[in-house]
């Protein structure tokens, strides 16, 4: 067998420790070698609390799998046959590509047994381990897949038993150890060893809490009555841990990690690691909130904001030109704007793009540095990033020999790749605050802002922003309304971040309203438009607007 070790979860009770690997079977092992159902088994994959797993392979179908054996000590216990036997029964009716396969069931001996469908991979737990954090663009795959496995599973239909039909299961234990990936990044959900059809109530191992403690939400701790959105709250634990390679509620002791869920008190994930888009982060955060009511309570709900973090982060990624306007302070004194942090990035907008197509030729005579700022401009166009920062670099400074706007043009475009292509927003910012301390330029300005945005720095985002829209000078880069809209639309983003995260006050909330509606008149916004900027524009403007009237 080729490819990495496949190792499988085991429903294990709440309040177990996490599973322990086993590299290799001991020579002594009651079932290797043995005849389980249809399959011989092969080795010890794995062994947790109530459960042994094992590699093995079906005589009959000449395919390997996956078999999972009640451990022998527990076959007389009541609660886990039953939990055991539950999952079984439960998951061989599910036909999803993203939940691992249960095909046969059975007694041998006194065992009970599961077996499943074998892939090569691994659990997303050694994933993560083994890449620290997950880059954006396959975390929201992930996300999507695990989603969708969750949706099927919230509104299965299944006949149970005599004449009892189950509306929908909760899965209860969503944790990266039950999460396989394969090599295609293909994701499969597994273990419904905690299970709980939605629709019915069990007394089955009353008064022991089921799931993992450290994925568990508020309101599962609690005891009180559980419905899709708490597995809802366990998926953006897992993405939080995706995202920042933490748990986002980390704790010395079981009664502080429970105090700290049930607060919902976690580190911000951009604080963590600033070149998460905002719009991702407001997605996992509105997944951990606190209070079950105000979380989404559907699937389609995250699927729509998952699908503008994917568009968001694909128009990014190709660089898509975005628009946006300049003299904000023409139409209202102080911009301010809530939850930025979702929109901007979902403006994935590249203020360095919209630059780019439109930066003008040398203005000035011809020096040294021509061929070199040339240069830059052409690996740019390659979109050869790194040699363009090498040739933007490399153009001299006026005590050098070089040309004061040549110069200015290449740090400039040296910054805004560092911000749009390499999210290197702290050397970004060296950059621009030197360049500020031998130049006026509005672009500084605007690049400035972008680069405090993305390090949280959202009261100096705004006065950078502010300073270059009201700027009435010229500037080596192109000031054409597309740019104009797009720091427009990057000041509402840092204003309407002030306002959610630092100084949530009414007169800020008015002026954020303000600023989306302005935003949205210049970019003369569409309700059916499918830009992603337009789209979240709308949005906010109208759960602010809401927000004030159920003040």
């Amino acid at each position: 067998m080729t490819g990495k070790k496949t190792f499988y979860g085991d429903g294990l009770p709440s309040g177990s420790s996490e599973m322990e690997t086993v590299s290799m079977p001991t020579p002594v092992d009651p079932f290797v070698g043995k005849t389980i159902g249809n399959c011989e088994i092969l080795e010890k994959l794995n062994e947790g609390g109530t459960a042994l797993i094992y590699r093995a392979h079906n005589t009959r179908f000449d395919l390997d799998r996956v078999v999972k054996i009640l451990k022998p000590s527990l076959t007389d216990e009541e609660d886990f046959f039953v939990r055991f036997r539950q999952e079984a029964q439960l998951v061989a009716r599910f036909d999803h590509p993203n939940i691992l396969r249960v095909f046969d069931t059975g007694h041998v001996n006194g065992y009970f047994y599961i077996e499943m469908e074998y892939i090569v991979g691994e659990t997303l737990r050694e994933y993560i381990n083994s890449n620290n954090k997950i880059n954006e663009r396959e975390l929201l795959s992930i996300a999507t897949q695990l989603l969708s496995a969750l949706d099927y599973a919230h509104n299965v239909r299944i006949q149970g038993q005599g004449e009892t039909e189950i509306h929908g299961i909760l899965h209860r234990d969503i944790k990266p150890e039950n999460i396989m990936i394969t090599p295609g990044k293909l994701i499969k959900l597994m273990d419904f060893g905690a299970a709980k059809p939605l629709n019915i109530n069990s007394n089955t191992m009353q008064g022991m809490i089921v799931g993992t403690f450290h994925y568990m939400s508020p309101e599962q701790l609690a005891g009180t009555t559980l419905d899709a959105r708490s597995d809802f709250f366990s998926m953006g634990i897992v993405l939080y841990e995706m995202a920042t390679g933490q748990r986002p509620f980390a704790a010395e002791n079981l009664t502080e990690l429970i105090d700290k869920i049930k607060s919902c008190k976690y580190t911000r994930i951009r604080s963590i690691r600033p070149s998460i888009s905002p719009l991702t982060e407001e997605l996992i955060d509105k997944l951990l909130t606190r209070e079950q009511s105000h979380r989404p309570a559907t699937a389609k709900e995250i699927n729509d904001m998952l699908q503008h973090c994917i568009h968001s982060f694909n128009t990014w990624g190709t660089s898509k030109k975005v628009i946006v306007p300049f003299s904000i302070r023409r139409h209202f004194p102080t911009i301010s704007l809530i939850i930025a942090v979702i929109a901007c990035f979902l403006s994935g907008i590249s203020l360095h793009k919209s630059i780019k197509a439109e930066l003008p030729a040398p203005r000035f005579t011809e020096s040294a540095s021509t061929p070199l700022l040339e240069q830059g401009r052409i690996s740019e166009r390659k979109e050869q990033w790194t040699a363009a920062i090498n040739s933007y670099n490399m153009v001299p400074p006026i005590e050098k020999g070089g040309l004061a706007n040549e110069y200015l043009e290449a740090r400039i475009r040296m910054a805004a790749i560092m911000i749009r292509r390499q999210n290197d927003f702290n050397k970004a910012r060296k950059v621009l605050e030197a360049l500020k301390t031998q130049y006026s330029d509005p672009a500084i300005d605007a690049f400035l802002g972008r680069a405090y945005y993305h390090l949280g720095l959202y009261k100096e985002a705004q006065e950078r922003f502010e300073s270059s829209l009201k700027s009435t000078a010229g500037s080596v880069i192109s000031s054409s309304n597309e740019f104009k809209r797009e720091i427009l639309y990057y000041s509402a983003c840092a204003i309407d971040a002030r306002f959610s995260k630092e100084e949530q006050n009414q007169a800020l909330l008015v002026e954020a309203i303000k600023a989306w509606d302005f935003y949205r008149e210049f970019a003369k916004c569409d309700p059916k438009s499918q830009e992603p900027e337009c789209v979240f524009a709308i949005k906010r403007s109208q759960e602010l607007t809401k927000s004030i009237s159920n003040d």
